[in-house]
């Protein structure tokens, strides 16, 4: 089990109830800085219905990008901004013990389409690595470039909870 020392301390900013999807409930924020690069980062915690949360986060100094989610920032510390994460993620979850987890792998200008993105195959070994499949069953869509946490103790039938994002994703995302 990772410790909070494995990530930066966070802040919880706001819930952002204007959504733009019937399925999205609202948005958490949060914030965080890097104590290394400096560089200030949004995670933004989609609410959608079911209990299911998708992860996205981007560099603060990208915020009126409308690619602000696939810009690299080249500050070499992935792992220690994946911990962060993963604590976020066990924050939402201590605020909703039904929470699952999705996210996306963006693209960036070298992935090639139809293959899983190579930050998805990154995200992929962290999560695969670091979260127990004692509480999460793991779902992966390469071809999606999706990975999904579904928590078996609030889902009766993990498989069709995981199809189901799944379609919500190619509905919104393709």
């Amino acid at each position: 089990m990772a410790e909070m020392q494995d990530g930066y301390p966070f802040i919880f900013q706001m819930i952002d109830k204007s959504g733009t999807d019937e399925l999205l409930i609202e948005t958490l924020q949060y914030r965080f800085k890097s104590t290394k690069s400096h560089h200030t980062y949004i995670v933004r915690v989609e609410k959608y219905v079911s209990h299911s949360y998708c992860l996205k986060f981007f560099d603060k100094a990208n915020i009126n990008s409308k690619n602000k989610f696939s810009l690299r920032t080249n500050t070499f510390e992935p792992r220690t901004i994946f911990y962060t994460l993963y604590h976020i993620m066990l924050d939402v979850l201590h605020k909703d013990e039904k929470a699952s987890f999705f996210f996306i792998g963006a693209e960036d200008e070298k992935d090639e389409l139809g293959l899983a993105t190579r930050r998805f195959r990154v995200y992929r070994r962290f999560v695969s690595s670091t979260v127990s499949d004692h509480l999460f069953e793991h779902y992966r869509r390469n071809d999606l470039s999706l990975y999904i946490l579904v928590n078996k103790k609030a889902v009766m039938n993990p498989h069709c909870y995981a199809e189901q994002i799944a379609k919500h994703v190619i509905e919104a995302y393709h």
